[in-house]
């Protein structure tokens, strides 16, 4: 798949729908480069969330200056332009999932969320599907998919290992109890929520942050 900014808008105002998200919320920008061997193709960063040293690659290639352009007040979503061996038909669940993350931040707020990225930092590679929050998200996706693909698409997406787990989850009972006690803390949990930008969300597509320079805005 090359991620196209125009397709991409459109795909993200129907996974907005779907996940009664305001579509004014959301920034993705598309860093034109190939997905790296053993990176995340697409991620998440919650609006009081900083890029580090130890945040997933695509959005260390946003970079932490793009990043806090739009902190406290979007949901940002970082996806490589270049992504092998991915079918177009998968861009909508990926994004569905990490809007999933967003619903998440929206009903239990920034406390919570951190508290959740703690856990996934102490999670090893195979137990990262079964956090409470990517089960959520995996589940959401998965719903989402089989609304709006075909039987013949959701074939091709089965046959594809990355995609397992996102279409056959299945959601937790309480996302947030199951975290705080996996994690063993407590943690305050407030909705939060922020205000639409008006004129829908921005995609861009922009360079690796080490490259400097940023593509146009659709």
């Amino acid at each position: 798949m090359i991620v196209d900014p125009f397709d991409l808008r459109t795909v993200l105002m129907r996974a907005c729908r779907d996940a009664a998200i305001e579509p004014g919320t959301c920034v993705v920008w598309i860093v034109d480069a190939r997905q790296p061997e053993g990176s995340t193709p697409i991620a998440y960063l919650h609006p009081a969330g900083l890029v580090r040293d130890d945040t997933v690659q695509v959005f260390r290639a946003i970079g932490d200056e793009r990043a806090r352009a739009f902190q406290g007040a979007a949901h940002r979503l970082a996806v490589w332009r270049h992504l092998p061996g991915l079918p177009e038909t998968a861009l909508g669940p990926m994004l569905r999932h990490e809007l999933a993350h967003a619903v998440r931040w929206e009903h239990s707020g920034t406390s919570f969320y951190e508290a959740d990225e703690r856990l996934r930092a102490a999670a090893s590679g195979s137990a990262y599907a079964q956090l409470p929050t990517e089960r959520e998200a995996n589940a959401a996706a998965a719903v989402y998919a089989h609304r709006a693909l075909s039987q013949v698409e959701l074939a091709e997406l089965a046959t594809i290992p990355e995609l397992g787990d996102l279409l056959a989850a299945e959601e937790p009972a309480d996302v947030v109890a199951e975290t705080l006690a996996l994690l063993g803390e407590a943690v305050e949990v407030v909705p939060a929520r922020l205000e639409p930008r008006p004129g829908g969300p921005v995609v861009e597509l922009v360079a690796p942050a080490a490259v400097a320079g940023a593509g146009g805005v659709w």
